[in-house]
């Protein structure tokens, strides 16, 4: 057998690909994760303390939670990325 003929026959061997989080969740969690997101920013830009731990604590979770915000919304809108 070639090596060619192995792949294809693992290949047609294999399930399908299921979502972990059914659809419907997709826009629920775009809007969550979005306003988190948000909330964090907003939390950084306001304000006044000069902290590395503090910028950190909040410049973080915002750049995850915005990441994942527009991954679900990208989902949510039917663009699957």
């Amino acid at each position: 057998m070639s090596a060619t003929s192995e792949l294809y026959t693992a290949w047609s061997a294999g399930t399908p690909f299921t979502a972990p989080l059914p659809e419907s969740a997709h826009p629920i969690l775009a809007i969550t994760t979005i306003t988190a997101g948000l909330y964090f920013a907003a939390r950084y830009g306001i304000s006044q303390k000069q902290s590395i731990a503090f910028e950190l604590a909040n410049t973080i979770p915002s750049a995850v939670l915005l990441g994942f915000g527009i991954v679900f919304l990208f989902l949510s809108v039917g663009l699957y990325v």
